[in-house]
């Protein structure tokens, strides 16, 4: 723990959220800090929460502070990938895009790096209602609990399980949707969720695995953040202390909103790995230390397993431990039984199931199914956004706690949410 940091504060518990949040009203007054429950964000007239739990006394480092004021109305920003045909030229397209994510968000202090504040070149946003439960934004730098990485999944060297973290961000032409959708804070407008050419999601995954068990995390950009104490914990409860520890930067992933591909999805989806992964070029430390995994635009629906896919590129000077389902495109953070545009595709209202489940046929998630389009036919599409999807289920999850009156339900419905430690790339549904 960084004592400098917290000075002479003593590190937060994560404490029951029984009795913390606001009791009865509307389901307008939810609010979506499953710990504070203070009242003060996530309401109809209030902004949207930043982060689980609040600030402790004494903090002196950064924090987070959901970047919210989305525009009103259509941006047209630069879009310098548009030179490059991504099928043709994924390299130069995917750091265009890499360029472009940037472009004011590199700061000389790497804490204060990626702040939507300290940007003079454009403005990035984030996703509102990633503040709740056991794997909500902490309140350093906003960052939600992912998926686990297990032994050998980052390295072979690497042999203990660890905790990964992240946070997303749109830019202005994406935000605006954002804000369509969430314009009523009581009530989201999920019809609105149709993301306009030129978006751009770009999201900072951070691993807590040491340079010593994974060599090529060696000079990678390192961030405070609170969370769980125990690294190595694949579930921690609400019990579990959090703590400040150093987190790496291990992944970069992109998502362009690009028409040229609209024939399978109208999206395209890249992966950047740190430092080039296992055995990876040594290369000068920092934020621009990363390689490309790959880049994709289809699902290559029907691939029978075995040789060449048609709608992912992967970069054969990269070599990592695995990547997505029959060698499609996925981080190194990401489950191996899926890929970026499976999981990405199920984003709808109520939220769509993410990883194929054990036995079930893969071929409903591999897919091309385009832009606007549900992955279950009936239900509203929220076109190919995961934080949209994350951000509604916590919405109506502290909607139907607020509404629920009998106490012994009520209670039995927080304390789901607080023992739901799956992360949605695994499956899971919150935060």
């Amino acid at each position: 723990m960084n004592d400098t940091l917290l000075a002479g504060a003593l590190p937060i518990v994560a404490r029951s959220i029984f009795g913390l949040m606001i009791a009865g009203g509307a389901a307008a007054a939810a609010t979506g800090n499953m710990w504070r429950g203070s009242g003060t964000c996530d309401l109809p007239a209030k902004p949207f929460c930043d982060a689980v739990p609040a600030v402790p006394p004494g903090w002196i480092g950064p924090v987070f502070r959901l970047s919210q004021n989305y525009p009103t109305a259509p941006v047209a920003d630069a879009m310098p990938w548009m030179r490059f045909d991504p099928k043709t030229s994924s390299g130069q397209y995917m750091a265009a895009v890499l360029q472009y994510f940037y472009e004011g968000n590199l700061q000389a202090n790497v804490e204060s790096s990626f702040d939507p504040s300290k940007n003079q070149v454009r403005r990035w946003f984030n996703a509102p209602w990633q503040a709740v439960g056991l794997n909500g934004r902490e309140f350093v730098h906003g960052l939600t609990r992912e998926r686990t990485s297990r032994p050998c999944e980052l390295a072979a060297t690497q042999q203990r399980t660890w905790s990964n973290y992240a946070v997303g961000f749109y830019n202005a032409p994406g935000a605006y949707t954002i804000g369509q959708v969430w314009a009523n804070h009581a009530s989201p407008n999920v019809a609105a969720a149709h993301f306009p050419e030129g978006t751009v999601a770009a999201k900072l995954l951070f691993t807590t695995a040491t340079a010593q068990e994974v060599p090529y995390l060696a000079g990678s950009p390192e961030w405070s953040a609170y969370v769980a104490a125990n690294p190595n914990d694949p579930n921690p409860t609400a019990s579990s202390p959090r703590a400040v520890l150093k987190v790496r930067l291990l992944q970069i992933d992109i998502a362009v909103r690009d028409s040229r591909v609209d024939s399978t999805t109208g999206w395209v989806f890249g992966t950047f790995v740190y430092g080039g992964g296992p055995g990876g070029a040594a290369g000068n430390a920092g934020w621009t230390n990363v390689a490309p995994v790959g880049l994709m635009w289809g699902n290559d629906p029907g691939h029978a397993g075995s040789g060449p896919l048609s709608e992912t590129k992967l970069n054969d000077k990269v070599h990592m431990p695995h990547v997505g389902y029959q060698g499609r495109l996925n981080g190194p953070v990401d489950n191996p039984m899926s890929s970026c545009m499976s999981c990405h595709s199920t984003a709808e209202s109520p939220a769509g199931t993410m990883i194929t489940p054990q036995g079930a046929d893969p071929a409903p998630w591999f897919r091309n199914i385009p832009s606007g389009v549900p992955f279950d036919a009936g239900r509203p599409s929220l076109d190919y956004s995961l934080q949209l999807s994350v951000g509604l289920t916590n919405f109506a999850a502290a909607v139907k706690v607020t509404q629920t009156k009998n106490p012994q339900e009520k209670a039995a419905l927080m304390k789901f949410l607080l023992s739901d430690t799956t992360p949605p790339r695994d499956g899971g549904k919150h935060h």
